[in-house]
């Protein structure tokens, strides 16, 4: 027996099964209640108490024994409990991307736990947390001293909405509806402006034209040949940064991605289905055969857009790239104006790919495939139908920015 809880052996249909039993107090009437989770098969776990208790904890299933005496949990201790078994699992269903989690940890813990993490989660009423979402877009917050925006807002009704479903799934608070017929995540029913004013720049053909040419110097070959494969593939800038030579498979003609870099180190990317190739037209493969023989840094180990400044160690910097090059490029072929303090990066030229094929009448599922925003298993069944399209995709691209294959 640990706490409130117990573990034992029972025969079932099966074979020998652990199980888990707690009591509870009910919310609804005050009553103590008792309640069981299957653990697994004793020959799985092991026939010790200690291996059984150790899978409770490793399944989360000792939480039971957190609750506080009146089964109503802080919004802190579902929080908590929803950054260890979901944010940061590893494998599993609905596992999310590095950079997601650390924006997710960041909402949490400068925005969301200060204000709410003491309150009793199912306590908190709805019409509070509309108001505390107007105080923020309408008074100075944070070190920039202005309000935050509703984008910002709705990410923060996001991850605090998620947490409400993390709770309702282990059964820490009440699934859906409460005893008072009211939903148990008040998420469902506070309101918010879900508009956004941003909307992302998009680069034509002749834009593009531009910004190649702006890029196509002797000291620049790195730059124009980081614009153009971004342009033509709709690589996310972590994907295209990750790059190494020997990604490149010459014969096959395709860009294998096999890591993605972001913020100075090395993740998993976006999502288990990013992780693939995408199709290299042979005009776009004349463009990085060029640019090997005239790096420095071509070995099939090193980085495809090594960073100088290291030494080829690591990958050049996306923000400042973009920043010293791209954005001054952009401004010239007219896509922003001078000055331009608005958001305008490498992924900008991935909208505008989309945006391209869309008006071209690429049909929608090759367009897909292309951003690789199917699942993977969906993806896998129309990765060898939706080669011969793609290719012809981009290269009505590429030819609508006259570059055509070397002689």
């Amino acid at each position: 027996m640990m706490g409130k809880g117990t573990v034992s052996k029972k025969q079932r249909a099966g074979g020998l099964t652990w199980i888990y039993r707690f009591q509870t107090t009910r919310a609804s009437d005050g009553k103590t209640v008792e309640n069981t989770r299957v653990i697994g098969m004793v020959q799985d776990i092991g026939s010790s108490v200690a291996a059984a208790w150790k899978e409770v904890g490793r399944l989360g299933l000792d939480q039971h024994l957190n609750l506080d005496c009146r089964g109503k949990p802080t919004f802190k201790k579902l929080a908590e409990h929803f950054r260890k078994h979901e944010l940061k699992k590893r494998v599993g269903i609905a596992v999310k991307a590095e950079e997601t989690v650390a924006t997710f940890e960041l909402l949490l813990d400068r925005w969301i736990l200060p204000r709410w993490g003491d309150r009793k989660a199912a306590e908190i009423k709805p019409l509070e947390f509309e108001a505390w979402f107007e105080a923020l877009t309408s008074t100075p917050h944070g070190g920039n001293k202005r309000p935050l925006s509703w984008a910002t807002v709705a990410k923060l009704k996001s991850v605090m909405s998620q947490v409400y479903k993390h709770a309702q799934r282990h059964e820490l608070i009440e699934a859906a509806i409460g005893s008072d017929g009211r939903p148990t995540n008040p998420m469902l029913l506070a309101r918010s402006e879900s508009g956004t004013e941003y909307e992302a720049a998009v680069v034509t053909p002749g834009q593009m034209v531009v910004i190649l040419d702006q890029l196509a110097g002797p000291e620049t070959q790195l730059e124009w040949t980081l614009a153009l494969l971004h342009a033509a593939t709709a690589l996310r800038p972590e994907e295209a940064f990750g790059l190494q030579w020997s990604d490149i498979d010459w014969l096959k003609g395709q860009i294998n991605i096999n890591r993605a870099w972001s913020k100075g180190k090395l993740t998993s990317g976006k999502t288990i289905g990013s992780m693939t190739h995408v199709v290299m037209h042979p005009v776009l493969a004349d463009a990085l055969a060029s640019w090997r023989r005239q790096s420095c840094y071509s070995g099939d180990e090193e980085w495809v857009f090594a960073s100088k400044k290291s030494k080829g160690k690591v990958p050049r910097a996306a923000g400042t790239a973009a920043q010293d090059y791209l954005r001054p490029a952009a401004v010239k072929a007219g896509v922003i104006p001078p000055g331009y303090r608005g958001r305008f990066g490498w992924h900008n030229l991935r909208h505008s790919l989309a945006t391209f094929f869309a008006a071209n009448e690429v049909n929608l599922p090759v367009i897909q495939s292309m951003l690789r925003h199917a699942r993977p298993s969906t993806t896998a069944l129309y990765t060898h139908r939706v080669n011969a399209p793609q290719l012809a995709a981009q290269e009505k691209f590429l030819a609508a920015i006259k570059l055509t294959p070397a002689a």
